[in-house]
């Protein structure tokens, strides 16, 4: 692992949102979800909902259709068809290896 890798580790899970997505798709029986899932999950669990939750749905869809998924490709974690909205997960050794390091000190949802 060289310092260039870990660096690019550290920042793709600096975010909630990538972590929570990474958490999520860890605990799908096949690895393989959608977009539309995703956001139903996090709006579910609530902390993406404030006063208006079709607009917060709609940001939140926004964000990781734009940000958050395309960074995770890029990566390598996750393969993401736009179209389609599907999102596969490839585990990484070293992004699981950092967040079960940080699995006490990260609150995380419940799959």
């Amino acid at each position: 692992m060289t310092n260039d890798s870990l660096d690019a580790c550290l920042h793709l899970v600096a975010d909630q949102h990538r972590r929570r997505i990474i958490h999520h798709l860890r605990h799908e029986a096949d690895e393989t979800t959608t977009i539309d899932e995703i956001v139903d999950q996090f709006h579910s669990s609530g902390s993406d909902s404030k006063n208006d939750p079709l607009q917060d749905r709609k940001n939140l869809f926004i964000q990781l259709h734009h940000v958050h998924l395309p960074k995770l490709a890029e990566y390598g974690v996750v393969e993401f068809e736009h179209r389609s909205g599907a999102v596969r997960y490839h585990p990484n050794e070293q992004v699981e290896t950092v967040l079960d390091s940080l699995s006490g000190a990260v609150s995380l949802p419940n799959p």
